[in-house]
């Protein structure tokens, strides 16, 4: 049964915000990736809004910030339904989404400032792993590897919300690649933390983790997705490889 005030596609009233209370009716609003990951199923705080030609979802504590995923068919949409929701959540909830919808709403919100620019990658199929990587029943190691490679990782071991680790040993059982599966959605897998260790590089080790990691998140949630910094081009062509779109996105914060 539909709640009294749910949003319904095509009736949702100009300059109107309407909250959604199923995932349903936030899939027949949006297929957007980005805002399915965000919504987290509309559970553990997840929520979700619809405006006229536009829809936001917002969680707490997902991927170590508390987000607000955007999408809209237009800057002018996004800003509209922005100016009603931002003030029904803690100003430590940040925007993301694609670069003009974020540019335009943090011209029109005081306060609300863009801080950063990175990619959004998803895809509903990918190529399988020729070798998968096993999955890690052990996690000692990971935070090591990572602080080694890459020390900006959000995700880790033992933090909330990071699900698994696949990754390689060598013959001395030192860990040489890592990635996870991490605060995913009923709809959407993230990867995150994927790393491989400085003197491995260039041994063909991020395909096989990438590919096992989107191959596990497919047949669990139907839809994988990642994030990627824009200078990080060697992890970019990784995933181009394994047939996930780009878009550049950015995330807006108020100050």
């Amino acid at each position: 049964m539909t709640q009294p005030g749910a949003a319904q596609p095509g009736m949702t009233p100009p300059g109107t915000a309407v909250e959604i209370f199923s995932v349903e009716e936030l899939l027949g609003l949006t297929d957007d990736t980005l805002v399915l990951w965000t919504a987290q199923g509309l559970t553990g705080g997840g929520r979700a809004w619809a405006g006229e030609d536009a829809v936001i979802a917002a969680a707490p504590g997902i991927s170590t910030r508390d987000r607000v995923g955007v999408w809209a068919r237009s800057p002018q949409a996004a800003v509209a339904l922005a100016r009603e929701v931002l003030p029904q959540l803690p100003r430590s909830f940040r925007p993301f989404g694609e670069r003009p919808l974020i540019a335009a709403i943090a011209a029109a919100v005081p306060g609300l400032e863009v801080v950063g620019h990175f990619g959004w990658m998803d895809a509903r199929e990918t190529s399988p792993a020729e070798s998968p990587a096993p999955w890690l029943d052990d996690t000692t190691g990971v935070n090591a590897l990572l602080d080694l490679a890459y020390p900006a990782s959000y995700a880790r071991a033992g933090v909330p919300g990071v699900e698994r680790w696949a990754g390689f040993h060598d013959d001395a059982d030192r860990l040489l690649a890592i990635g996870a599966l991490a605060w995913s959605s009923p709809q959407v897998a993230l990867l995150s933390g994927i790393a491989v260790a400085p003197d491995a590089r260039g041994k063909g080790l991020a395909l096989p983790i990438c590919a096992t990691l989107a191959q596990a998140g497919l047949a669990e949630r139907g839809t994988v997705a990642l994030m990627v910094e824009d200078h990080n081009t060697t992890a970019r062509r990784v995933y181009d490889r394994l047939g996930l779109r780009h878009r550049p996105v950015s995330a807006a914060a108020f100050t």
